[in-house]
């Protein structure tokens, strides 16, 4: 028994040190100007106080990514923000820091329940993508998960500080697979929706699978949307279409070492993000 115990200790030891040699590494990155002039947002779905599977993380993870982030040297900012920054980047030049940004997407309880607590404790903002006509249900698109958020739980989430929300389309459909009255009504529908609840702008929009193309990206611009962000991985630098921004993914199986590995990548290290069209199954 004490050899078993004397092993668990060493590996979590180990596994300190390794993550205390990352972070200094990430360190030296980000104070090289090789990543530091780009921004990051990450994207989380549901947040669970307990084991995590799947598109989840746990409510542990979540505080542990929100002070790696700190330690790295980010500033997490509110979404919107780090979009006028993105924005004031494209026509000027100038340098998106270390700025992070937080979203969940389809307004999970668990956010409502969990998540919250953790960023206020950590003073970051965070975006919630809300999908306008499915709250308080089952989500139909993601068999077995959490249900989401009702009206008055979002209303309650956006009323706290830092905490904004944003469309996630009306219904969760793949946006290239409609025609053009419905992806119109995905999009103008979830807005509208969302505004009369919350009596706040909504000025950005996560697209359902991360699908979209240039039809897509056409009709969230002429929905008045300032922003479309994808699930493909990257930084944002200035130089991205606004309609196709990426965000990095966490989900369960995203050890910590990877976080501090994806805050610490430069935005070259990346596949293409910019990719024309996204369908099921990655680009096309």
């Amino acid at each position: 028994m004490e050899r078993m115990h004397a092993r668990r200790s060493g590996t979590v030891a180990t596994a300190t040190r390794q993550l205390r040699m990352l972070a200094g590494a990430a360190r030296q990155v980000l104070h090289s100007g090789r990543a530091g002039d780009t921004a990051v947002v990450l994207a989380y779905h549901d947040v669970v106080d307990g084991p995590a599977s799947g598109l989840s993380v746990s409510l542990h993870q979540l505080n542990a990514h929100l002070g790696l982030l700190g330690r790295l040297g980010f500033r997490v900012v509110a979404l919107d923000e780090m979009v006028a920054a993105w924005e004031h980047a494209t026509s000027t030049g100038a340098s998106l820091g270390r700025l992070a940004a937080i979203t969940f997407d389809d307004a999970l309880v668990g956010v409502h329940h969990h998540a919250l607590d953790v960023l206020q404790a950590h003073r970051a903002p965070a975006t919630i993508f809300a999908v306008s006509g499915c709250l308080g249900t089952e989500p139909p698109w993601w068999p077995g998960s959490a249900r989401t958020m009702t009206k008055r739980e979002l209303v309650e989430a956006a009323a706290r500080p830092g905490i904004t929300v944003a469309s996630h389309t009306h219904s969760h459909p793949s946006l290239p697979s409609l025609n053009e009255a419905q992806l119109q009504r995905e999009l103008t529908d979830s807005r509208g929706e969302l505004e009369d609840l919350l009596g706040r702008l909504v000025e950005t929009v996560a697209y359902p699978y991360g699908h979209h193309n240039a039809v897509v990206r056409a009709a969230t611009a002429a929905a008045g949307y300032r922003a479309g962000f994808t699930f493909l991985n990257g930084r944002l630098t200035g130089r991205e279409d606004r309609y196709r921004l990426p965000r990095l993914t966490m989900v369960a199986a995203t050890a910590q070492w990877r976080v501090g590995l994806q805050l610490c990548r430069t935005a070259a290290s990346w596949p293409d993000h910019q990719a024309g069209e996204v369908l099921e199954g990655g680009p096309a």
